[in-house]
């Protein structure tokens, strides 16, 4: 039995963050399915460096070119390919779990960030394009995007609400998705799939930014700490009469996702049930290797709350911090995709003689 399959037995998910053609073809991602990952996120940037520095993307590239396929449609078409590939490699989890995990999770077009109307017909469109039950929308916990998780939710559509950074935006999350879940049950279809969802908090990006707002002596594990206090209130929602409620009909938890580190001390202090990691594929080994197999989310509540309180006194706004970052994440993203579509320009026209 591997690591992996310790996880899971203890309740924690592990999801493999990053993922190209390169890493499908050669077997890698189906090899890390069979050691026990559970689940993939996916990043426009991961797509864009397979797509520079391999030829595994060539000759679909060209095939969409010379049939006269714009930039944007050859993007999204060498995109959506392996994300279908990864879904259908690893369905059999999805299958195994009954919806639990087996998902691949792809971002929705950061232009439309401040637009829930927008992100919600991008949504269905990607559900729609990519036609797979098991693919996952990623979703920006702005403003904007917790209301169009809510639609989406409610629509059907998996969904993974990303870069929640406080705990207050993560309590507007879960709302949203019980919303979305009550509309879901009353309006659709009983016999149509009820959706899955999970809430993804960076908690080093988080650590990171609060640190360096304060002195070296001062350095505290803000990100974990918020961490754990959401678990808490993961549990407390999840263990609520509205819950059972909506869970009577099948709904599935809305699990908190702990975005990938790479300081292994995240991943040893953030394990506990109905939870799930995030890794690249590089460290995923090396963590789990050393990590211990035990709750450690629950103990130590109180001083994670404190940590939140003490920051409050210092003088740290973890809602402005959290504005910030969700900026420039949205922006990381919006980088990526240009980047991808230059990558697919430039690649085009090198194969421009050859093909």
């Amino acid at each position: 039995m591997s690591k992996l399959h310790e996880a899971t037995g203890l309740g924690q998910s592990i999801w493999l963050n990053g993922l190209d053609r390169p890493f499908i073809h050669s077997h890698r991602l189906l090899k890390l399915i069979q050691l026990g990952v559970h689940g993939v996120t996916t990043h426009p940037q991961a797509v864009a460096d397979g797509l520079a520095n391999s030829s595994e993307y060539d000759r679909q590239l060209m095939d969409l070119a010379h049939k006269g396929h714009s930039i944007k449609q050859i993007t999204e078409k060498l995109l959506f390919t392996d994300v279908q590939t990864a879904v259908d490699l690893i369905h059999p989890i999805y299958e195994r779990t009954h919806g639990v995990d087996g998902y691949v999770s792809l971002d929705i077009n950061p232009a439309l960030e401040h637009d829930t109307e927008e992100m919600v017909s991008e949504g269905l469109r990607l559900d729609f394009d990519v036609d797979r039950v098991n693919t996952m929308i990623q979703i920006p916990a702005t403003p904007a995007g917790i209301k169009a998780v809510e639609r989406l939710i409610g629509e059907g559509s998996n969904v993974n609400a990303t870069h929640i950074y406080t705990v207050d935006t993560y309590e507007k999350v879960v709302q949203a998705y019980m919303a979305g879940l009550d509309y879901f049950w009353t309006h659709l279809s009983v016999w149509r799939l009820p959706p899955a969802a999970v809430a993804t908090l960076p908690v080093t990006q988080l650590d990171k930014a609060i640190n360096a707002q304060l002195d070296a002596s001062s350095h505290r594990m803000a990100g974990m700490a918020t961490a754990k206090v959401v678990y808490g209130r993961f549990q407390h929602h999840f263990g609520s009469d509205e819950w059972k409620q909506l869970a009577k009909h099948g709904s599935r938890l809305q699990r908190p996702l702990w975005a990938s580190s790479d300081d292994p001390r995240y991943v040893h202090s953030l394990m506990g049930p109905n939870t799930i990691h995030s890794l690249p594929a590089t460290h995923i080994g090396t963590f789990l290797d050393q990590s211990p197999m035990t709750d450690t989310l629950t103990p130590g509540r109180d001083k994670a709350q404190q940590t939140l309180a003490d920051l409050a006194q210092q003088g740290i706004d973890l809602t402005t911090i959290e504005k910030q970052l969700q900026a420039q994440a949205i922006e990381s993203i919006r980088r990526a995709y240009k980047s991808l579509a230059d990558t697919v320009i430039e690649r085009r026209d090198e194969l421009a003689t050859i093909f």
